[in-house]
């Protein structure tokens, strides 16, 4: 992916990569849960439901050398079957603000078109400008707005990309 010198004591270089998790472990199910405490306010992730994407689903992550500091969940779209949702990506928080966010997502969405995808989607919340401005400098749009609790003024925003022109129904293997 890239080599990328992290500040610091060392100032050891880290060879940046891209890998698709094809496989469940212990150990895997507990990092996507870590990263996900890390990046959100509130979990979002069980060890059921981390299981459940990596045997259903697409993960990827983001590794400095071997050891994960991101990770990507997609799923397939119901109502658009040609369309992936990224449903979460965060990266570990000594990692942030060095443009790994843009790199990550860049290259997931690179191997979801190999793969065969018309279009990924995603909700973000319209307060998370950093996550915002991540998205649209690779090319999302906000499509839609919806308001995920009447009694608060929480937005969610609904992000596409079109990565390929719609077509046949694509299988993705």
């Amino acid at each position: 992916m890239q080599n990328f010198q992290i500040d610091g004591g060392a100032n050891r270089k880290y060879c940046i990569q891209l890998e698709e998790a094809l496989a469940i472990s212990p150990e895997l199910i507990h990092t996507l849960v870590d990263i996900d405490l890390q990046t959100f306010s509130v979990p979002t992730f069980s060890e059921y439901t981390a299981a459940a994407f990596l045997k259903n689903g697409r993960v990827f992550l983001l590794k400095a050398d071997d050891i994960v500091i991101g990770t990507c969940v997609c799923i397939r779209c119901w109502e658009r079957p040609n369309e992936m949702m990224v449903l979460s990506m965060g990266i570990r928080p000594g990692w942030r603000g060095r443009g790994l966010g843009q790199e990550f997502i860049g290259r997931v969405l690179g191997r979801l078109h190999q793969k065969g995808c018309h279009s990924v989607s995603l909700m973000v919340g319209s307060d998370n400008k950093r996550a915002i401005k991540v998205y649209t400098d690779v090319g999302f749009e906000v499509v839609e707005e919806e308001y995920t609790d009447p009694h608060t003024s929480e937005v969610l925003l609904h992000m596409r990309k079109k990565l390929r022109d719609e077509g046949v129904l694509i299988t993705l293997p």
